[in-house]
């Protein structure tokens, strides 16, 4: 039924909550799992915008790049740790470090990608709350071509 299935991941707890049953819905039609985590750029994109001076707006923005570099770096080996685990439970993984916004980002890698599942948590946040947060997952069910399976915070 499902050959391609995405669990975006964010390097916390709750994204994970996403695993077992993706886990669990790969090994019983033999799907390939892609772990996508998305890092945003918006340190680099603030950095230098202040006004002062050239160099210190090139000073800024040299230490934006270094702090997503370094995002990406640890990014990867999260991601990589996570894959080797689901590797080691017979299931074919892919992976992908990706930068921008992440609804967009996940969106686009469903279309670019074929797949057929999209496997992701939510915080659960109502109210106010999820007005001025905004939802990731709200957005990715809304723009998603494919289905979209959310395991609650709870």
């Amino acid at each position: 039924m499902f050959k391609r299935i995405l669990v975006p991941l964010d390097g916390s707890e709750l994204a994970e909550r996403a695993l077992p049953l993706a886990q669990s819905i790969a090994q019983s039609s033999n799907a390939t799992i892609h772990l996508v985590q998305v890092v945003s750029r918006l340190p680099e994109a603030e950095a230098g915008r202040s006004g002062d001076s050239i160099l210190a707006a090139e000073l800024e923005r040299d230490a934006a790049r270094q702090l997503v570099e370094g995002r990406i770096t640890r990014g990867k080996e999260y991601v990589g740790s996570v894959a080797a685990q689901l590797e080691n439970a017979g299931i074919e993984v892919t992976t992908a470090m990706l930068e921008g916004g992440a609804a967009e980002n996940i969106v686009n890698y469903t279309r670019e990608h074929g797949i057929d599942l999209v496997v992701m948590s939510t915080h659960g946040f109502g109210g106010l709350k999820r007005f001025f947060l905004g939802s990731v997952t709200d957005r990715v069910i809304r723009s998603c071509e494919v289905p979209v399976l959310v395991v609650p915070c709870s």
